[in-house]
């Protein structure tokens, strides 16, 4: 049984430690050991999770499984890099599953969390930016509907990446 719950202020730590961790574990063989420190570095502690999680434009959600943190989403009112029909577009700005987790149903639920607080947002598009490289992700979304509307840069250290913007509406069924 995966539960989700809304982060609150105690779990900065947490979502520091899991961002840091998979983040390190998804794209650390295909970069550069100084670019992914820059990188972690920069995006994970516990001062600059709490300060995302005092930001009212975001949402984070944690995954339990068994009692244990999984993975988070974290969400942001934002307008996507690419053409869009939207007047009140959120972002899915990380999706991260520990990877003991990855394929043991934590994704779905977290998904489908990402997908209700977007509606309890009133959001009309929920986007994301993913990979062009990390192939697993982008079937993930794929099966939840999310199709691509446009590319974007990334920047991993020193090294600017490409990822596609991927988008759908958010009270729609997935496929």
């Amino acid at each position: 049984m995966i539960d989700i719950r809304v982060a609150g202020p105690s779990d900065a730590a947490l979502l520091a430690e899991i961002g840091a961790e998979t983040f390190a574990e998804t794209y650390g063989s295909a970069n550069d050991a100084s670019d992914m420190h820059a990188y972690v570095s920069a995006h994970f502690s516990p001062a600059l999770q709490a300060r995302e999680l005092a930001d009212p434009a975001n949402a984070f959600l944690v995954a339990e499984a068994e009692g244990t943190p999984a993975g988070f989403a974290r969400l942001r009112a934002r307008v996507p890099p690419a053409p869009h029909q939207a007047a009140r577009p959120i972002e899915i700005v990380q999706f991260y599953a520990r990877a003991a987790w990855i394929g043991r149903g934590v994704g779905a639920p977290l998904m489908q969390g990402c997908l209700d607080e977007a509606v309890a947002r009133g959001a009309d598009l929920i986007w994301l930016g993913v990979w062009e490289r990390n192939l697993r992700a982008i079937r993930f979304y794929e099966k939840w509907a999310f199709l691509q509307i446009g590319k974007k840069q990334f920047q991993v250290g020193t090294d600017v990446q490409n990822d596609l913007v991927l988008a759908r509406a958010p009270s729609r069924p997935p496929r």
